[in-house]
């Protein structure tokens, strides 16, 4: 394209441009900024600067300008998203309603801002798997990861018992026989013949099993601590659990009476620039046959 042409080409855009703006033509102006990005191969978000020469003042004019068509078409086309002016959406108008992201003016679109955010459409599509259900799996859960170090303990302490019930008899019997080990066999060795004497005063207990006494003490100890820590942070938790599942029924059911699945509303959220251009294009359009 020769300089002469470039210019002619910018002169019309530009002209084009404070036309659509001069009508009030958010069509036009979405138009421009979409051509421009394919063009100069620009972000979306950059464009506007461009064609504004990076006029702050004059970014935020037309930025503030297109959010309020486009918040209004959007409390519309889904009834049950809350949009602030500011472009904040809000899932639903109950209580413990839930923020669902911000509006993208030039991108038209809804942004996530955090995890909380991000998380509620995986959240929707769990509940839609077995929305019966969805309350006590999360709960099931929960009291796993909560008790695990109490049950673990609770494990070590029935090993020990198991161990020390079946120790006993073993050793009464080396002990019947001269002791076990080294010192049985040094006894046999000095007087074969010499029975033990005063069997039945012998101790059954074996010394260790003193020894493990004590390590089951400190375990039950431990667990019962456990037990009362893990007990607190259930019930706590269990709460929070029942009020997170109960909006989520909640938001589930604002999408079922409008939509036939999740699936559809994750779709109808992806097209929304699509959908939004055509609802544009249609205004435009009726605009000019008024």
């Amino acid at each position: 394209m020769s300089v002469e042409k470039s210019l002619a080409y910018q002169q019309k855009f530009f002209n084009d441009f404070a036309t659509a703006w001069q009508d009030h033509s958010n069509y036009r102006l979405y138009k421009g900024i979409d051509d421009t990005a394919a063009t100069l191969r620009l972000d979306i978000h950059e464009v506007p600067g461009y064609i504004l020469a990076y006029d702050k003042s004059a970014q935020e004019e037309l930025h503030d300008y297109l959010r309020g068509n486009f918040i209004q078409w959007l409390r519309q086309y889904v009834p049950f998203f809350e949009v602030s002016d500011d472009g904040r959406v809000f899932f639903g108008d109950w209580y413990h309603r839930r923020e669902f992201g911000n509006l993208d003016v030039f991108g038209r679109e809804i942004i996530h801002q955090n995890e909380q955010e991000q998380n509620i459409m995986p959240q929707l599509q769990n509940f839609a798997k077995d929305p019966d259900h969805y309350l006590d799996d999360q709960i099931e859960r929960l009291r796993r990861s909560t008790y695990q170090e109490a049950t673990d303990l609770h494990s070590q302490i029935e090993a020990l018992e198991a161990q020390d019930d079946s120790e006993p008899t073993t050793t009464a019997t080396r002990e019947a026989n001269g002791g076990g080990g080294f010192r049985g066999l040094l006894k046999n060795f000095i007087d074969p013949d010499d029975a033990p004497a005063n069997t039945d005063d012998r101790p059954t207990q074996p010394r260790r099993r003193n020894l493990r006494g004590g390590d089951i003490n400190h375990l039950r100890t431990q667990l019962a601590a456990a037990k009362e820590a893990a007990d607190s942070k259930f019930d706590g938790e269990k709460r929070q659990l029942q009020v997170a599942a109960a909006v989520t029924r909640y938001e589930y059911q604002a999408v079922m009476n409008q939509y036939s699945s999740i699936d559809q509303f994750i779709n109808i959220l992806a097209n929304l620039r699509v959908d939004y251009m055509k609802a544009l294009k249609k205004a435009e359009e009726e605009n000019k046959l008024a």
